[in-house]
């Protein structure tokens, strides 16, 4: 099962938007805790992506993805 989806739409530059919202979880603390837990993942990347705003919204239940995983299902996500 997919725990993120993506949206793309053109722009100048590269930019990345992560929401998480209250569906995922009730409290801030896990909403926050997905949001610095896929920042680091994507800057990997950011490099090699085309000019465009990249929408990463996460689905209930990306808070129990393991570490490993998680970088596999974004990577797999943006096309890299």
């Amino acid at each position: 099962m997919a725990h993120f989806y993506l949206r793309v739409t053109p722009a100048d530059r590269v930019m990345l938007v992560i929401s998480v919202s209250k569906k995922v979880s009730k409290k801030a603390v896990i909403r926050n805790r997905i949001r610095r837990r896929v920042r680091p993942i994507l800057q990997k990347f950011i490099s090699s992506l085309k000019p465009a705003t990249y929408f990463i919204i996460a689905k209930p239940g990306a808070e129990e993805i393991k570490g490993e995983t998680l970088e596999k299902e974004l990577k797999s996500l943006m096309i890299i």
